[in-house]
């Protein structure tokens, strides 16, 4: 089999997705994109059960070039990322219960906290499509633009990275930053961040990234 490291991850990504609730059963999705193949987990195969072999690797036509499962139901969405940011290398997708539930109330999410600067401030709902859909791949394409996250209305959520472990920590930051927003509207009238608050943000985030780089 072609690419063992990444397929790893992918299986060691869906072991922590599980471990932090944001998949049950076969929902949710994870891709690397890796040249002009991508490497996605299978439709209908229990991530229980999930091996390195049950993933596929696909060429840039969604021709199946290894694998004998049947490629996620959500192929053509991950596909419209890629080809719309060349800078996306890693895709997470969830149907996650906090995401999943704010994507129900509101238009998007507001920033509840500065953390919410990582996923590039607030976060979009992208309205309503049928899973699997050319239409579903196009409209959460469209809302996602330049941020690394972006809610489906009634349907879960997607993060998006240059790494799978930070796809994986964005949609960990995103299911709580849900989570909070609904206990805080919840209990009253949550503040929320301004635009200048989250610029600052961004400032600090930048300047101790390029600390932890020197470090290396």
């Amino acid at each position: 089999m072609k690419f063992m490291e990444e397929r790893k991850k992918i299986i060691e990504t869906i072991s922590k997705m599980q471990a932090a609730g944001l998949i049950k059963n076969t929902s949710g999705n994870v891709s690397i994109k890796i040249n002009k193949n991508i490497l996605i987990t299978p439709s209908g195969k229990s991530y229980d059960e999930l091996q390195a072999k049950d993933l596929l690797l696909l060429d840039k036509d969604k021709n199946v070039i290894e694998g004998e499962l049947i490629p996620s139901s959500e192929t053509n969405l991950h596909y419209s990322l890629y080809e719309n940011n060349d800078k996306i290398k890693s895709i997470v997708h969830t149907h996650s219960i906090y995401a999943t539930a704010v994507s129900t109330v509101i238009q998007e999410l507001p920033p509840i906290h500065y953390q919410i600067a990582d996923l590039g401030g607030t976060v979009p709902v992208a309205p309503y499509e049928t899973f699997g859909s050319d239409e579903l791949a196009s409209i959460v394409t469209e809302y996602l633009g330049c941020k690394n996250a972006v809610l489906m209305k009634n349907h879960g959520a997607v993060t998006v990275a240059k790494t799978i472990e930070k796809a994986l920590s964005r949609a960990i930051l995103l299911e709580w930053l849900c989570s909070l927003y609904l206990i805080a509207n919840q209990s009253g009238n949550p503040s929320i961040l301004t635009n200048d608050d989250l610029n600052e943000v961004k400032k600090k985030m930048n300047h101790y990234q390029k600390m932890r780089e020197m470090n290396q």
